[in-house]
């Protein structure tokens, strides 16, 4: 069974295994309770629940879940962790209709670039689930919103991968979490396997890039931390050149 990773003091990265890749959920600690960045897979709730308990932390002390947007790998536990925790759920509006329908995969959602990616696609739509358990969410967020965790989550729009994406800017630690707009892949910053717009995500990673951090936290692949900043801008100038 996968262990949570130390990040940053109070901050820890679960990486659970999934069909083609693997995903990250984030155990933010504070003396306040546990606050879950993003769900995992349908089947992670006791791997979630593991890490928890690897953490010393129960489920009854999971007050807050942040969920960056509706694919299957990033709500798909949501309805299982609703079941062991009164925690309250907080989404942006454009992917939250989706997951209170059960829906985790618009119809203009498509490869990114590049063979291996139209390729990892085509896999994606023939192994993954196209519904989840619908759940319910509570706050509906929006860009620049602050959300009262930690001594407060900024919150991005980053759509492209997804409408309703999100990040987390947490000013106090210079922590960005970047969701899907950015993979962390064979040590280098790549775009998503999919995504729904490309100028769209284009975007969203030159704004990330604009924020002052010292650590990168990705849905996909190991954080960053120490130059994390300088190479997303690297990244984003990069991209933008497409």
């Amino acid at each position: 069974m996968a262990t949570p990773r130390l990040i940053i003091p109070g901050l820890y990265e679960l990486t659970l295994p999934m069909p083609l890749t693997s995903v990250n959920v984030f155990f933010l600690l504070t003396a306040e309770g546990v606050t879950l960045i993003d769900t995992g897979y349908p089947d992670h709730g006791a791997g979630v629940l593991a890490g928890l308990t690897a953490l010393d932390r129960t489920p009854a002390e999971v007050k807050h879940i942040i969920v960056t947007h509706h694919h299957v790998d990033h709500a798909g536990n949501l309805a299982v962790l609703q079941r062991y925790t009164q925690a309250q759920i907080w989404m942006h509006p454009a992917d939250a209709d989706l997951v209170a329908q059960g829906q985790c995969l618009r119809p203009t959602l498509h490869g990114s670039p590049g063979l291996f990616n139209r390729l990892a696609f085509s896999l994606a739509r023939m192994l993954l689930p196209r519904t989840i358990q619908p759940a319910r969410v509570d706050h509906l967020i929006a860009d620049n919103e602050i959300i009262p965790v930690a001594g407060g989550l900024q919150v991005i729009h980053i759509p492209g991968h997804s409408a309703g994406q999100i990040g987390l800017y947490w000013r106090v630690q210079k922590t960005l979490f970047v969701a899907d707009a950015v993979m962390h892949r064979d040590k280098s910053l790549q775009l998503p396997l999919v995504i729904e717009d490309l100028n769209t995500e284009i975007n969203s990673i030159s704004r990330l890039a604009r924020y002052d951090c010292t650590t990168i936290c990705f849905g996909h692949g190991p954080a960053i931390t120490g130059a994390a900043g300088s190479a997303l801008q690297a990244y984003a100038a990069a991209v933008a050149k497409r």
